[in-house]
C-alpha cells in the first residue's frame, strides 16, 4: 500500500517518546502515526484520521506500555477498537 502525505497534524512529547501525526491523501480517510524515542522509530501505523487526537489524549499511556496505550488510545466505546496489534512472526 502507497501512502501519500499531506501535511502533519500534529506533533507531541511525552517521556521522552516523540509522535509526529500526518493526514495522508492516500490511503483516504487515515493518518500516519510515527512514535519514536531518542530517534529510533519504535512504531509506524496507519490510524483512522477520526481519532488522531485520542493519540494526544493517551500520550502518556501510550509512552509508558506501547500496546496498553494504543489499545486505549484506540477504544471506540463500543466495544470496539481501531487499533488491532500485529501477530508476532516466529
Amino acid at each position: 500500500m502507497t501512502c501519500v502525505r499531506d501535511k502533519i497534524a500534529f506533533e507531541c512529547d511525552a517521556q521522552s517518546v516523540h509522535f509526529t501525526v500526518t493526514y495522508l491523501t492516500e490511503p483516504k480517510g487515515e493518518a500516519l502515526v510515527e512514535i519514536t524515542r531518542d530517534g529510533l522509530l519504535l512504531k509506524s501505523l496507519l490510524w483512522p484520521a477520526y481519532k488522531i487526537w485520542n493519540i494526544a489524549a493517551h500520550a502518556d499511556d501510550i509512552a509508558a506500555d506501547l500496546e496498553e496505550g494504543l489499545s486505549t488510545a484506540g477504544a471506540t466505546g463500543f466495544g470496539g477498537n481501531v487499533y488491532v496489534p500485529e501477530e508476532p512472526t516466529r
